[in-house]
């Protein structure tokens, strides 16, 4: 196995599944999440890379639910020494919705700032990319690094 499937393999294994269906015009869609502790992940493997597709607490009570997910995350992005990826952007949540408010835009751009990610904007778009540990060189050329306010 891979880097990459060796950490996806660890994740399967300490997560349970949690998977959410959404309605797409008349089509239904299986978002395949994974439970860990009050939070639930998306995640793709793309090659090298593992995806944060979304990330989501269950409830109010979870506080700190989705640093400590991301927090296992960067423990398997570290001990494999695989890339974590993805874009950032705020959306409305599917049902079932908890009972607790969620981040803007640039509240969780600033998140995943604090939590060591390297934040990147695509240039003439309003579309922001995380990495962690560092951003590939040839992806953060083409990007415009964020700075924390």
């Amino acid at each position: 196995m891979t880097p990459p499937q060796l950490a996806i393999k660890e994740w399967e294994d300490k997560t349970t599944p949690q998977h959410k269906e959404r309605i797409v015009g008349n089509k239904s869609r299986i978002q395949e999440f994974r439970k860990y502790g009050e939070a639930i992940a998306w995640l793709e493997l793309d090659g090298k890379h593992i995806v944060i597709k979304k990330i989501e607490k269950l409830s109010y009570e979870g506080r700190g639910a989705g640093t400590a997910l991301i927090e296992f995350l960067k423990s398997l992005a570290d001990k494999y020494q695989v890339r974590l990826f993805g874009s950032v952007a705020a959306y409305d949540l599917e049902p079932p919705i908890p009972n607790c408010p969620t981040l803007s835009q640039s509240q969780l751009e600033a998140w995943y700032q604090k939590l060591g990610f390297k934040l990147s904007r695509i240039p003439n778009s309003d579309i922001s990319l995380i990495w962690y540990p560092d951003a590939p060189h040839s992806t953060s050329d083409a990007c415009q690094p964020i700075e924390t306010k």
